[in-house]
């Protein structure tokens, strides 16, 4: 029976929601061998390195790729060489005179650990230590032997139509392979463009990056394309790297893409040149701090708003950021002390404008924040409430203060003031209200000392966010949930301020005003379909001569491609991707060039060279050949 388009999609979606340790959902199977599925082009290895998929003109932005349902299937040469593995590994402890681990005869044991400190020293001038702290995520791929990839790809050609249904016989097929010996074909393809004309291609790992792949990739591109083509060259450089940890379990990332083109002759590894375009792309994740300049601000802003979900959701728990936790009788000085001071000054003739020192509910917020329990900011709001019962605060809100503490406030020192009663949710929402305030404040500040954005606008986009958001979910739960994306639109600002030489930080204004619109127009549309936005991502393209490049090119690309293509008249016959990547994301061409690559050690004596360094990259090659129709 003919595969369908709605099995391979029901496989995925099964892949997509198994757990770690759940077992896989049986595969879609081609002669009962083979496992089948549909995914984008755009996430195929190699081929996803291309500036523009849609260039290759494909009949489908889908794919069906092919490889074996599991890892060794159809051969025991995985096992056999594990088990050879380990055997190589024990065989010096059978012989106890080639232990030479316990130097000193009847001593302690003799050990060394290679320590942060340790690779750094060890890395003399400007070497990165790739993948530090990182787990690699590699493509999902059971590569089949290329001698049965080639009968395979030839199989599917004549017998389309008997195995796939209507619906998928049309799209082109990707059959991941592999084989021992340079150059290594790890990907088959053949299928249609959208012009209904024929293609085939393969990508082939010609190892690490020495002088003679270089030249023989540099050779193989002037014989398909000629010595005249144009040279697309493209360099992708992490600024700040998707590394997920236990404390940051949906990290974020920034990406600075370089593309440029050239009729000179191919240089790998070319650096860009003046005229280059730089595409930031910026995605913050979801509570990653590394994005903010200020990690209280970082702190504050999900306390703020962990306040705001217990009161919406009564039954869940205040988790107070402080750790470790503070001694509460020193809180209880703090705001003993807070009174003292506020009786003894009158803020009242301080402007909004002028007003730096921080308000007086600010102060507050400053305490109460680093208790361990809702009961001791209860204790610690009393011992300020009676204070002004007493009379006893001389100090003034801000006008602009809408919190139910700023209010109080005020009402003490024209009317009778009566302290109000405490409970569970009265505190953790005057508590909410006092942090809104004052978070706000902090960031309208850097917004308009920093990024050179004017205060009032800022202040106008907030309100018409805190109006626009749902009714339903209370004045100040609203004021609390405006500041996420402003906070977040503060994070993305920086980043590029950072990224941008001096004198280009004039057209920052510009750029944050379009990150607070594309980010607040985001989380009220989200709002009002009962969503929550946690997605927050802003992509601008800027030229190379406005970017510090000192900064983002100090790194090494992690991926460098260029791309060429061969025409005949307004046909193209040929299309050629040289990619070369520090991590490849398939496992088996990771340990096949890493066979190969050479070993070396950076001295203060030896440091380490430019071709010591490019031996890192793995070079890959793919060319796509367009069949003529007759």
């Amino acid at each position: 029976m003919p595969l369908t388009i709605e099995q391979l999609k029901q496989y995925n979606e099964k892949m997509a929601a198994k757990g770690e340790e759940d077992d896989a959902p049986a595969p879609v199977l081609l002669l009962d061998k083979y496992r089948v599925r549909v995914l984008p082009l755009t996430s195929i290895p190699f081929v996803m390195n291309h500036s523009s998929v849609s260039q290759l003109s494909l009949s489908s932005e889908d794919v069906l790729v092919v490889d074996f349902p599991s890892k060794g299937t159809g051969s025991g040469a995985g096992k056999a060489e594990k088990k050879m593995i380990f055997k190589k590994k024990i065989e010096p402890m059978e012989d106890s005179f080639e232990d030479k681990e316990n130097v000193n005869e009847g001593g302690p044991l003799m050990t060394s650990f290679l320590t942060l400190e340790k690779l750094r020293k060890g890395m003399v001038g400007d070497v990165e230590i790739i993948g530090y702290e990182c787990e690699t995520s590699f493509f999902d791929a059971n590569p089949i032997p290329l001698s049965d990839g080639v009968s395979l790809q030839r199989y599917i050609r004549l017998n389309c139509s008997e195995h796939f249904s209507p619906s998928i016989s049309t799209l082109p097929v990707w059959i991941s392979t592999t084989s021992s010996k340079f150059p290594s074909i790890c990907w088959l393809a053949a299928g249609r463009t959208n012009r209904n004309v024929q293609f085939a291609a393969a990508t082939r790992v010609l190892g690490h990056f020495n002088n003679e792949n270089s030249e023989r990739v540099v050779k193989q591109l002037n014989q398909a394309c000629g010595t005249s083509q144009l040279n697309k060259y493209r360099a992708v450089y992490e600024e700040i790297r998707k590394i997920a940890t236990e404390n940051r379990p949906a990290p974020g990332e920034v990406t600075i893409d370089v593309r440029w083109s050239t009729k000179s002759t191919l240089v790998l590894l070319e650096h860009p040149d003046n005229a280059a375009d730089c595409t930031i792309k910026i995605d913050l994740g979801w509570g990653d701090k590394r994005f903010f300049v200020d990690d209280e601000i970082f702190e504050q802003l999900f306390f703020v708003l962990n306040l705001a979900d217990v009161l919406a959701n009564p039954d869940n728990e205040v988790i107070f950021p402080m750790a470790p936790p503070a001694n509460f009788d020193d809180l209880v000085q703090e705001m003993d002390a807070l009174v003292e001071a506020s009786s003894r000054e009158d803020n009242v003739f301080v402007s909004n404008e002028n007003f730096r020192g921080g308000d007086i509910t600010d102060k507050v917020w400053n305490i109460v924040r680093k208790c361990n329990d809702v009961k001791q900011v209860t204790l610690l709001f009393r011992n300020f409430l009676q204070a002004l019962a007493y009379g006893k605060i001389k100090s003034h809100a801000q006008e602009r203060n809408k919190s139910h503490l700023a209010s109080l406030i005020r009402i003490s020192k024209s009317s009778e003031f009566k302290i109000p009663v405490l409970e569970r949710l009265s505190t953790i929402d005057m508590m909410m209200e006092i942090g809104v305030e004052s978070l706000r404040r902090r960031v309208i500040d850097i917004f308009s000392s920093q990024l050179l954005y004017p205060s009032d606008e800022l202040e106008f986009i907030l309100q018409t966010c805190e109006n626009d958001l749902p009714a339903g979910n209370g004045a100040m739960n609203s004021a609390a949930i405006s500041l996420l994306p402003i906070t977040m639109a503060l994070a993305t600002a920086n980043r590029i301020y950072e990224l941008l030489n001096e004198k280009d930080h004039v057209i920052l204004p510009d750029l944050t005003r379009r990150i607070l619109q594309k980010y607040t127009a985001s989380m009220i549309e989200k709002s009002r379909r009962g969503e929550t936005e946690t997605e927050y991502t802003f992509e601008t393209t800027l030229p190379l001569l406005r970017m510090y490049k000192e900064g983002f090119m100090s790194k090494r690309p992690c991926i460098w491609t260029c791309e060429n293509s061969n025409t005949v008249g307004a046909n193209v016959q040929a299309r050629v991707l040289t990619s070369l990547e520090l991590q490849p994301s398939l496992e088996h061409i990771n340990r096949l060039v890493n066979d190969s690559r050479p070993v070396w050690t950076a001295t203060e004596e030896k440091p380490a060279m430019i071709k010591d360094l490019n031996a890192d990259y793995t070079v890959v090659h793919t060319i796509f050949s367009y069949l003529p129709k007759m």
